[in-house]
């Protein structure tokens, strides 16, 4: 977005419309929504701007605005219809630094006018930076419907206990919780049922509460951000994001997932990589601690799901032997988003009937043993296996699962950035795979997907990497 969405005042000065006609009217009416009055500068006045005169309204200035008519105000528009005169009041409002708009003329506008949807105090403003009205006006539409008529009267009554909420709830965090749980609770709802009374006793309690609850302890909510693209977050994803006072964050974790954050919040980077440990794990450990005693509430924000090699079981134990309270907040495992992208399924009723995750190392970076479950057993056939974190060591897995009886013609495929728009898929078999030192050639993050499944037919461009007996075949 080109602009910097803000709200003006009008309390100083009345803005300026330049023109008397029938658009001159349209912007003078929307600004009219909150300014006690609008200066019109024009020859003559069109029949509704006219009228508004007649009401006190607006103000009949100068006709052909100059510097003195111009300078001090909020914001001047320039609706006159005639190309020249909008050009020049233009010239003077960008040479007096006013904000200037000219309605379908972007290149002599400083600001544009958002579709608005009004509810008194509470007004949401859509643009588009002049690019695509007509889907501002459609979002306008959509929120018109979604936001309740009664928040202005929500907000006003907030407006009313704000200097008692000062007086009573400690700055900072408890104040922000505090206005959180009013909010999402039993007195907004009542407020917004029609039932004042109600809403003012259950604020009025929540204010004695809170000033007698002191400092209180935080919450860490450990949170899967997905593979990568943002629309993979859950809902409830986006809500711990948008509660959050800090973020630790992974180095997996889209730039998409982080906006959904609190502009207030701070964000620290934790991430890992193999062999490129940025924050050891105990220091995270303490870390998410430290905040959650200190009142906040953290966000541990991990790639994919924090419980599929996410290493969320160790900071969970941590954060319960600490007596810290948590929130589990799943998110979408990287296995799954690289089989939706490719459009094959992990278990199918005909060629797979079990689905296996594996890490394609061990603790330490060390390639897999697979000492912890029987591979043979899943060489029997009808099972997908699922590895993660296999990119250096996929040609000795490979090896692997040849000894334990898989077959060399079972395919493999391989996806690098599951969901995101880099994403790349390479598939070939065990066998061609086993005699590749370098892998399939993926860079990290990337799985591996072993079984009949992956030779499914799929969705989008997939690399072949043959086998040296087939290259031959080809071009014999």
């Amino acid at each position: 977005m080109r602009t910097f969405p803000i709200f003006v005042s009008f309390d100083a000065k009345p803005p300026l419309v330049v023109g008397g006609g029938e658009l001159a009217a349209i912007k003078t009416r929307l600004l009219l929504k909150r300014a006690p009055s609008v200066d019109i500068s024009a020859e003559g006045l069109g029949t509704e701007l006219a009228k508004l005169a007649e009401a006190g309204q607006v103000t009949l200035v100068a006709p052909q605005p100059g510097i003195d008519q111009v300078r001090g105000r909020p914001l001047v528009i320039a609706a006159t219809e005639d190309d020249e005169e909008d050009t020049r009041v233009s010239a003077i409002a960008r040479a007096l630094g006013v904000p200037v708009n000219v309605p379908d003329r972007p290149e002599l506008c400083t600001f544009v006018l958002p579709a608005i949807v009004d509810r008194g105090e509470v007004t949401v403003a859509i643009g588009t930076s002049a690019a695509a009205p007509v889907l501002a006006q459609r979002l306008r539409a959509w929120l018109e419907r979604e936001l309740h008529p009664r928040l202005d009267a929500l907000a006003k009554l907030a407006g009313e206990y704000r200097g008692r909420v000062a007086d009573k709830v400690p700055s900072g965090t408890p104040r922000r919780k505090f206005w959180e749980a009013v909010f999402e609770g039993a007195a907004a709802e009542a407020m917004l049922e029609g039932d004042e009374p109600k809403a003012r006793d259950l604020i009025g309690a929540a204010i004695e509460a809170a000033s007698e609850e002191g400092e209180t302890q935080g919450r860490v909510i450990l949170v899967g951000a997905g593979p990568g693209d943002p629309e993979l977050l859950t809902v409830k994803a986006v809500r711990a994001l948008k509660s959050a006072d800090v973020v630790f964050y992974d180095r997996l974790v889209g730039e998409g997932a982080l906006d959904h954050a609190r502009r207030e919040a701070e964000m620290i980077r934790v991430g890992k990589a193999k062999g490129a440990h940025s924050v050891p794990q105990d220091k995270i450990n303490a870390l998410l601690i430290e905040r959650a005693k200190a009142g906040q509430t953290v966000v541990r924000l991990k790639g994919g799901d924090p419980f599929i090699f996410g290493r969320g079981g160790e900071e969970l134990d941590a954060l319960r032997a600490a007596g810290i309270a948590i929130e589990i907040v799943p998110g979408v495992t990287a296995g799954i988003a690289a089989a939706a992208s490719l459009q094959i399924p992990l278990t199918h009723r005909d060629v797979s009937h079990t689905v296996t995750f594996v890490s394609g190392h061990d603790a330490g970076g060390n390639a897999p043993s697979f000492e912890h479950f029987d591979l043979a057993a899943l060489a029997s056939g009808n099972n997908t296996l699922v590895v993660y974190m296999g990119v250096t060591t996929a040609a000795v897995i490979a090896n692997k699962l040849l000894e334990a009886g898989f077959r060399p013609e079972l395919p493999v495929i391989g996806v690098e950035n599951a969901s995101r728009d880099d994403e790349r898929r390479v598939a070939t078999n065990i066998a061609t795979l086993a005699a590749r030192p370098d892998g399939l050639g993926l860079k990290s993050p990337a799985v591996l997907i072993f079984g009949e499944v992956a030779g499914l037919p799929a969705s989008g461009a997939v690399e072949d990497i043959l086998s040296a007996e087939e290259v031959k075949r080809a071009y014999a």
